[in-house]
């Protein structure tokens, strides 16, 4: 504790140092501008460098000593025991560093430090009022750690610790996190600069020297979103990629932002244009970065977050944090407003600059909408109880924002920085606008017919059409110049991806009995049994036949100690199309003519079950009886043996509660001693057109006990093209940064 914790503090005195002598260098500086004497300004901007060296260094120290504790198992330390065990492998120690909020907090500042070193050597005539706020950031991180120390013992010294949690003892687990770390840390790189510009009055040249750190922070917060919504859907089994999680909303909120601030930066090199936009964005990129980790790392979020951390008691650093950040860059910002160069943008008439600026604001919006949706406990918290918004709220105010920049990435690349004519503008579009149609006719006859999703996905189209054929005709001319159009042909694949998912996935839930099939979406499933493994987990195997080809799936079920919880590892046959998906759910003993399958619909959806096809056609909104009952229903059309049948499955609610009143199936005649099968109507989401629909009573009519597995099966199409898309989208990015530093070197 003496050690790690004395090195925490000689950071902290060393970049406090470090920030007043870079203070005394800019105002020296300032004073013998006249003059010209700069001794005393290069002496004061030396040792601030070598106190800043010296407070990376120490930092550095702290963590590799923290890192040695895992390795070598100190349980003394109670972060060790608390998030590492002997039992975890090598690289799941290394892991275990930033498992936990002490942990991130040193990473994080190690990641800042480091970069920092970069930032002295690039930062020009911006180095001493940048390195001063740099280190006022690095400060408070360096407080944190003082307050909620990574090297608080504990005695006496355990055996061995509590162990990781299971859901992060995964590969994923190594490289995600510190990911998105770099990527928070990058993102103090453009606030000190612009920071700097402000104190300095120099409206101009910052933006040069913060494109870079703009354009890394995009590229690792994307990779570390992507990699998040991956690990989310292979491995962590919960059906999918994306939930809008507050921790999942607090690394993409300043992404949106950086992106904003990206583009911003580049028509300010361009023409001057959007210094006001550009200073206000790179304050508020940090800014919601702190937000976000306030959100979820204070504990407010404990009862509506599966990722939120426990209160470490340092709410208040973290709200000071924020409003320190927020009153000093919004001071200098209002102070200096009147002087910022002002060049209008011009929207007489439609040119690449402001579609440009269109984007920006859009991203910005997205971003706005996002943050008041994470924060709504929060909000509502102060006018009542604390609740937070449904899913579907994300889901409604992001799709027309999806639509609009989906639009704006197809026409953007056909307009010229300044348009002359506007009648040759459809010219340049036609041939992708004529495709996108086609593409849309095409997902029409495969089945989407509801008019937004029809809708975003001919934008989507019409984005990826575009963006392919300016790929193509800028790579005959330079590779470097394919950044923006690979980048913006992986968001338009994107987009594909996420709505076709979105619109096209069908899941159920099915009761298998052991070697005995059951059938779902024209697929045969039957559960061969389970296989312990030396590793102590369970695999479930389980084989799916379409007729043609057979798989064998091997998810995992096994109980952990950790949390005295069960652990649920899905597999997947991926495709390029469509993704086989099956998550085990749980065991247990069931009589026969008990089983039942549990599945959803959307409206205008049908699934096939057990011989029947299911369609869901609309609500049945039943009014108040004479009793005071309210009945709510599902109109379901059922197609079996060549007839249909119209059933209408209910929930009855009333003084005394909810219950459910089944719509009775017609009889498989060839099942022997078959019981009478009904449809329950388990729930209803009138936001997202979605019931919840249990199918009972299949079985055989005896009092045999069986062993059962309850899976989740899914079919998940599109899945393959949307991580196609992601991964052109950050390779692009990627291209446009080494595009980037050649420039800046001269090749």
């Amino acid at each position: 504790m003496i050690f790690g914790k004395a090195t925490i503090i000689f950071a902290l005195v060393a970049t406090v140092i470090s920030a007043i002598y870079y203070l005394l260098a800019a105002r020296d500086e300032i004073g013998n501008a006249k003059n010209k004497d700069k001794k005393n300004s290069d002496f004061f901007r030396k040792f601030g460098r070598g106190t800043y060296y010296a407070m990376t260094a120490l930092v550095s120290v702290a963590s590799i000593y923290l890192l040695y504790l895992f390795m070598t198992h100190q349980f003394q330390f109670q972060y060790v025991y608390q998030y590492s065990s002997r039992s975890l492998s090598a690289g799941l120690l290394v892991s275990s560093f930033w498992a936990g909020q002490q942990g991130s907090f040193l990473f994080w500042a190690l990641m800042t430090a480091i970069m920092g070193v970069f930032l002295v050597r690039s930062a020009g005539d911006f180095e001493n009022y940048a390195m001063m706020f740099l280190n006022i950031i690095q400060a408070f991180f360096l407080i944190l750690l003082v307050k909620a120390s990574p090297f608080e013992i504990r005695l006496p010294a355990p055996p061995d610790g509590a162990g990781l949690n299971p859901l992060l003892q995964n590969f994923w687990m190594i490289i995600h996190p510190p990911i998105l770390f770099v990527g928070y840390a990058a993102i103090s790189f453009p606030l000190v600069l612009s920071l700097a510009a402000l104190v300095q009055e120099k409206y101009d040249g910052w933006m040069n020297r913060a494109l870079p750190w703009t354009i890394i922070s995009s590229i690792t917060l994307g990779a570390g979103i992507i990699i998040g919504a991956f690990w989310a859907y292979e491995t962590l089994g919960w059906g999918g990629y994306w939930g809008w999680d507050p921790v999942e909303n607090s690394s993409l909120i300043p992404w949106l932002m950086i992106l904003a601030l990206m583009h911003g930066l580049i028509i300010q090199k361009r023409n001057s244009a959007l210094a006001k936009t550009n200073f206000l964005f790179a304050i508020l990129s940090f800014v919601l970065v702190l937000y976000a980790t306030f959100l979820t790392r204070s504990g407010v979020l404990a009862d509506f977050s599966v990722h939120s951390f426990q209160d470490l008691g340092i709410n208040s650093l973290l709200l000071l944090f924020i409003f320190t950040i927020l009153i000093i860059g919004m001071i200098l910002f209002v102070l200096r407003m009147k002087k910022f160069p002002h060049q209008p943008i011009d929207f007489s008439t439609l040119n690449r600059e402001n579609a440009v600026v269109f984007g920006i604001w859009v991203l910005s919006a997205s971003a706005f909408l996002i943050s008041i949706g994470t924060s709504s406990p929060i909000i509502s918290g102060i006018f009542g109880e604390p609740s937070q918004v449904d899913v579907s709220f994300y889901n409604k105010v992001n799709l027309p924002i999806g639509i609009i920049m989906a639009f704006l990435l197809g026409i953007t690349p056909h307009l010229f920085w300044t348009e002359k004519s506007f009648k040759e503008i459809p010219k340049r579009m036609l041939i992708p606008f004529v495709l996108a149609i086609i593409s849309a006719v095409f997902i029409y006859l495969k089945g989407m017919d509801e008019i937004l999703s029809l809708f975003f996905f001919f934008a989507a189209s019409f984005a990826l059409w575009t963006s392919l054929s300016i790929l193509i005709r800028n790579l005959r001319v330079n590779w470097l110049s394919s950044a923006a159009p690979l980048a913006h042909l992986g968001v338009g694949i994107m987009l594909i991806g996420i709505i076709g998912s979105g619109y096209f996935s069908e899941s159920i839930r099915l009761a298998l009995s052991e070697n005995k099939a059951g059938h779902a979406f024209g697929y045969e499933l039957i559960y061969k049994g389970m296989q312990d493994m030396p590793d102590g987990k369970t695999i479930v195997e389980i084989q799916v036949s379409d007729g043609e080809n057979t798989h064998i799936f091997k998810p995992r079920l096994f109980p952990t100690n950790y949390n005295d919880g069960v652990m649920r590892e899905p597999d997947i046959v991926e495709g390029i199309f469509r993704d086989l998906y099956i998550s085990p759910l749980e065991t247990r003993e069931s009589h026969n003519h008990d089983s039942e399958n549990e599945f959803t619909l959307t409206r205008g959806q049908s699934t096939e079950l057990s011989g029947y096809k299911i369609t869901f056609t609309d609500f049945n909104m039943g009014s108040n009886d004479s009793g005071g009952h309210m009945r709510v229903g599902a109109d379901l059309e059922v197609e079996f043996d060549n007839q249909v049948y119209n059933i209408t499955p209910a929930i009855i609610m009333g003084a005394q509660g909810r219950e459910m009143a089944p719509a009775k199936l017609p009889v498989i005649s060839d099942i022997e001693n078959a019981g009478q099968p009904v449809i329950l109507l388990a729930s209803l989401n009138a936001d997202s057109k979605q019931v919840n629909l249990i199918m009972r009573g299949l079985g055989h009519n005896t009092d045999e006990t069986v062993s059962q597995l309850i899976v989740e099966f899914s079919l998940k199409p599109f899945m393959g093209i949307l991580w196609f898309g992601t991964i052109l989208l950050t390779l692009g990015t990627i291209i446009a940064f080494v595009k980037r530093v050649k420039a800046e070197n001269g090749v």
